[in-house]
């Protein structure tokens, strides 16, 4: 990859990091709020606890966009970003437009959430019963 399109996916990266930062931010913000909040009332309560899960799930899935960011951020100061981890060939330009913090080819990526879907099954019979 060439220098400009390096300094560029750089930028992008640094601008999508302090977007991811400034999240954590305001959900952290939002979970001190939602634990200030005093009730007796069971669908309250509920309610309250069903805010909390939805804020660990969306906590959860911002540290691994910065977790992958900063992956990128360090392949970049190594040289090698955009390069599959997976496979060693280069991830193309399109797909870092898309998603600048990826890390594999749109094919490794296809095969990952594939063995994904699918690991869960193995040994549970499921196998077998599709064939049937």
């Amino acid at each position: 990859m060439d220098a400009r399109k390096t300094k560029d996916f750089l930028r992008r990266l640094l601008n999508e990091r302090e977007k991811v930062i400034k999240s954590i931010e305001r959900t952290r913000s939002a979970e001190s709020e939602i634990g200030a909040q005093k009730t007796e009332d069971e669908g309250d309560l509920a309610t309250i606890s069903q805010e909390k899960d939805i804020l660990l799930c969306l906590h959860e899935s911002v540290f691994t966009r910065l977790r992958f960011i900063q992956q990128g951020l360090t392949a970049i100061e190594r040289g090698d970003y955009g390069e599959c981890s997976r496979c060693g060939e280069d991830i193309s330009t399109k797909r870092l437009e898309a998603v600048p913090w990826a890390r594999t080819c749109i094919s490794c990526q296809e095969a990952t959430e594939e063995e994904r879907v699918f690991s869960p099954l193995s040994g549970t019979g499921m196998e077998a019963a599709d064939k049937e």
